[in-house]
């Protein structure tokens, strides 16, 4: 009797602009008797494949199968956020079986590492860590800014270091800055060049002030008003790191 694999997803998650494989194990098919293994859309009933054969006009999908091979994938690529959903793996046995896949799109973004307010020691190191779910390759270049003034090694301000770390599904900006003045803060943003930015605000306070902010506890402290970041300026930085985003688009 035809089975699925019980050890087949039922659940992924892509990056847009990424290839997504939909896996489907199909065990014990008999294609002497006309079992055949299709791919079908399942919000609008669309047949994409049939065996080895592809039954749609839109040229990213196909399946992969190799000879004597269990595996029927339906590849994506590149996949866009239109294409999330349910897809059915079918086989036309009797009776017939189907196996559904959630396949959910996931936009390249950053996000910076705890809270969105950052309360720094004054003397002590700025350390903030981003994290952008996509491969550097994919991301480009992840450049860190405080306010509207970009942070590298070069920055007249000195002190200034920059970490990458790079995996097959993630890349790691992290930003180092010491010693830690009071006119360090301010709005920082890791802008990747291919992905959503994301920002957080770090205020350098003295002893008495750092203190106070835990004597707090929930309560939100009450920001420098010497260090909050004009709107238009940080308006004017989204606008910029927005162009090679656009040009990212796939």
């Amino acid at each position: 009797m035809v089975y699925f694999d019980h050890d087949n997803l039922t659940n992924l998650t892509v990056i847009v602009g990424h290839r997504a494989a939909l896996p489907c194990r199909v065990l014990n098919l008999n294609n002497k008797d006309g079992q055949q293994v299709s791919w079908i859309r399942q919000r609008d009933l669309h047949i994409l494949t049939v065996g080895i054969y592809t039954y749609t006009a839109d040229d990213r999908f196909k399946v992969v199968h190799a000879t004597e091979s269990d595996e029927w994938t339906l590849q994506i690529n590149p996949v866009a956020f239109r294409d999330a959903g349910v897809y059915e793996c079918q086989v036309s046995s009797s009776p017939k079986i189907s196996l559904p896949i959630s396949l959910s799109v996931e936009a390249q973004k950053a996000r910076i590492e705890g809270p969105s307010e950052v309360y720094i020691q004054n003397g002590s190191t700025i350390r903030l860590t981003c994290i952008v779910n996509t491969h550097y390759d994919n991301v480009g270049v992840v450049s860190w800014f405080r306010d509207t003034h970009r942070l590298d090694y070069d920055s007249p301000r000195g002190g200034v270091s920059i970490e990458i770390e790079k995996t097959p599904t993630h890349t790691t900006s992290k930003l180092f800055i010491t010693p830690a003045l009071r006119g360090d803060s301010g709005n920082y943003t890791c802008g990747p060049q291919c992905a959503a930015p994301a920002s957080v605000l770090v205020l350098v306070v003295n002893g008495e002030e750092s203190a106070a902010v835990h004597k707090a506890g929930s309560s939100a402290a009450r920001p420098d008003p010497r260090v909050v970041c004009c709107c238009p300026l940080m308006l004017l930085l989204l606008l910029l790191l927005s162009l090679p985003l656009q040009q990212c688009a796939r």
